[in-house]
């Protein structure tokens, strides 16, 4: 926690999948199906492009590419047929299978020491809104965290930095460099960059490695998010 304290950081904005949520890349698999089911041949090793973005936004690509002829209302007709199939998919694996959980015991215990610090935490995603609410009520987070915000909410998501800055309008903070954003692909790093944040921090238990993350603009890379907790960290500093 003296990390976060050390560096001033009075808000610590959290992606979900990856980061504090455990759900096993399910997210990457369904958009897979879900555009293969509709016909619309995606890529396997476009799934490297997908991560951190918003979900329908990658649906709308990978349908444009294949129907951008046909105009841009009648593609965001498909693409809402592909997100209700994409939603039902997630639904039945996060909540009826139970395929969803925090990376671990400890997220939420270090969330409290956050706030007890005077560290607000918000969660933002590239889940829609819908799917980010259930998420949060099916894994009892809700009063332990101050705020949370979707790419739905905003015009785009990351990399922009549009959700940060609705989150610092919402609590008032004139300088980022009073925000942490912390996440586990390249979106959320330039996220952090993009918004310029105090500190961009990546994480190792979602989709990227430490050297993808350093690419991508990571000030510091830790195993995992309660590591913040502790007074000696075990990062790698850059």
């Amino acid at each position: 926690m003296s990390f976060l304290i050390r560096n001033k950081i009075s808000l610590l904005v959290c992606d979900m999948a990856g980061t504090i949520v455990n759900e096993n890349g399910i997210i990457y698999e369904s958009i897979f199906n879900t555009l293969t089911v509709l016909g619309y041949e995606p890529i396997y090793e476009d799934i490297k492009k997908w991560t951190g973005l918003s979900k329908r936004k990658v649906l709308y690509d990978e349908i444009y590419k294949k129907t951008e002829s046909i105009g841009h209302e009648n593609i965001s007709s498909k693409v809402d047929i592909a997100e209700k199939m994409l939603l039902d998919q997630l639904e039945e694996e996060y909540f009826s299978n139970n395929n969803i959980e925090l990376v671990n015991d400890e997220v939420l215990d270090f969330f409290d020491n956050c706030r007890i610090n005077n560290i607000q935490v918000a969660l933002n995603t590239g889940y829609s809104g819908k799917l980010q609410n259930k998420i949060i009520e099916h894994l009892n987070i809700k009063n332990r965290i101050d705020a949370y915000i979707s790419s739905d909410d905003v015009s785009f998501g990351r990399p922009y930095p549009y959700m940060i800055n609705k989150l610092m309008e919402e609590f008032n903070i004139i300088n980022p460099n009073h925000i942490a954003k912390i996440g586990d692909t390249k979106n959320d790093m330039l996220e952090g960059k993009n918004s310029h944040c105090g500190l961009t921090i990546g994480v190792l238990t979602g989709y990227e490695s430490k050297e993808n993350l350093i690419k991508a603009g990571a000030d510091v890379v830790i195993n995992q998010i309660t590591d913040l907790k502790d007074d000696e960290l075990p990062i790698f500093l850059l």
